[in-house]
């Protein structure tokens, strides 16, 4: 086969390279090469080990991933179940869709209606749970990155707050995280080590990122705002809240939002929950919300049953 001049910038050393799945499926135990698979990077590092273009290897990986789920169903219709990036979704769907009977032409446009239809309503395959910690996550800490075509979720946390993460970590783990990870940063001119996770990318997450953003900013909205409940505003609060052991009194750090976003969501509070915080403003250009002592208790009321353990300091408890 005639060498492309994309193959000859791949293999700067004259690297033989494999084309199409056919030809990794018969060099290799693709089994065994998914073993290799542990995190982000992985499968270039392997593909350049073997002399495999990333891509091939990627396929054959998830074509086998579709496999081991539907072991009598033919390779043609395991690469186009691939496109359904969870084994999660692959079984709601087979649940919905006879994969075995299907023509693979009918199969390819369900499977692109699927992956359309998840970046419209999350709720297909994510449990109220998991919606829900993620609303609350975003307007805290968490932040949703495009990439190409679909966005991951990804959240940082100092590392005192690694319970917390890891607990929060382990609830997306069907999404595969691509990256958990502890970095030093400078917040303020000093260090803090911070820890963090990324999940792979996803259309589900396409959804959040076209609530949340507008013109590459966070924002709040009363589309998010009618969609939180307790739970999700625990979540909020153990991102962004603080609470003053000495007064009595929680302050949610919502610095990155504007004075009319602020005002959105005071009005918010006040309507679903009778709350009426106060909007402070620090350093000449910071927004927060602050609740009085009367308040907090009650906000801490609303939120108490979805508070982990770990961060029942937020509440002014010790943790457990």
């Amino acid at each position: 086969m005639p060498e492309t001049e994309k193959s000859k910038e791949y293999n700067a050393e004259s690297i033989k390279v494999l084309e199409g799945l056919q030809g990794v499926r018969k060099r290799f135990d693709v089994i065994e090469l998914s073993r290799k698979i542990k995190k982000r990077g992985d499968v270039y590092i392997l593909s350049k080990e073997l002399k495999i273009k990333p891509r091939a290897l990627y396929a054959v990986l998830e074509e086998q991933r579709v496999l081991s789920l539907f072991p009598k169903i033919n390779k043609s219709k395991a690469n186009i179940l691939s496109r359904l990036k969870t084994n999660r979704e692959l079984k709601i769907f087979s649940q919905e869709n006879d994969v075995s009977a299907l023509p693979v032409r009918k199969l390819a446009v369900l499977v692109k209606l699927w992956n359309n239809n998840i970046q419209i309503n999350p709720l297909i395959i994510l449990s109220n749970e998991e919606h829900e910690i993620i609303l609350g996550t975003l307007l805290g800490d968490a932040s949703i990155r495009q990439r190409d075509k679909n966005s991951c979720l990804r959240i940082a946390h100092s590392l005192k707050q690694r319970d917390y993460l890891t607990s929060i970590k382990n609830k997306f783990a069907d999404f595969e995280i691509a990256e958990f990870s502890q970095r030093t940063r400078i917040i303020n001119n000093r260090k803090v080590d911070m820890i963090h996770f990324s999940t792979k990318t996803h259309p589900i997450f396409n959804y959040y990122r076209k609530l949340f953003y507008k013109n590459s900013r966070k924002i709040v909205s009363e589309e998010i705002l009618n969609q939180l409940n307790p739970r999700s505003l625990a979540f909020w609060v153990c991102d962004d809240g603080s609470y003053d052991n000495r007064q009595g009194y929680i302050i949610l750090c919502t610095n990155a939002y504007n004075l009319e976003e602020h005002q959105l969501m005071k009005k918010f509070f006040n309507d679903k929950f009778g709350l009426d915080p106060t909007i402070g403003f620090r350093d000449k250009k910071y927004y927060y919300l602050r609740f009085k002592k009367e308040d907090s208790k009650k906000l801490i009321n609303i939120i108490k049953p979805f508070i982990p353990e770990s961060m029942k300091y937020k509440i002014g408890e010790k943790n457990g």
